[in-house]
């Protein structure tokens, strides 16, 4: 919390990325910002992790994993070369676990000033009981939550 009058300073920038565009459009606008407050921009993906269906671990019950940290690279790979193409040096950051919940620890233990992540519109029943990462993470993170859509 700041003290009133107190100016407002964005040190770190924390960018939540799926590869969707609504990711994209949440790179842009962490570039349009990032380079003049000269903050941090973090990119940050998240390997959702699988229940095994089997109690051994070998390389069959591991593929689906090793094919979503694959996924992943290859999303922050393209989410960095975006950045970079406008003009925004990032740190690129994989990470693994509930999305919604690395993402606010994440932030937390970078003490992020402000997090930016895309919307990726869930509705209906579906969103009722599930509710999107987005949604999580504005209501649970300790710093401001821009949602881009």
């Amino acid at each position: 919390m700041t003290v009133e009058g107190e100016r407002i300073q964005v040190k770190t920038i924390l960018v939540a990325v799926d590869g969707s565009e609504y990711s994209d459009k949440a790179i842009r606008y962490a570039s349009a910002l990032g380079p003049p407050l000269g903050a941090e921009v973090i990119l940050l993906y998240i390997v959702p992790m699988l229940v095994s269906a089997t109690p051994y671990h070998d390389i069959q019950s591991d593929r689906p994993f090793l094919e979503l940290q694959r996924v992943g690279e290859e999303i922050l790979e393209r989410s960095k070369n975006l950045a970079l193409s406008l003009g925004c040096e990032v740190e690129a950051l994989l990470d693994h676990g509930d999305p919604a919940r690395r993402i606010i620890d994440i932030a937390a233990e970078r003490k992020v000033d402000l997090i930016i992540m895309g919307s990726r519109g869930i509705s209906g029943f579906k969103r009722l009981f599930v509710g999107s990462i987005s949604d999580k993470v504005m209501k649970q993170a300790f710093c401001p939550v821009m949602i881009v859509r």
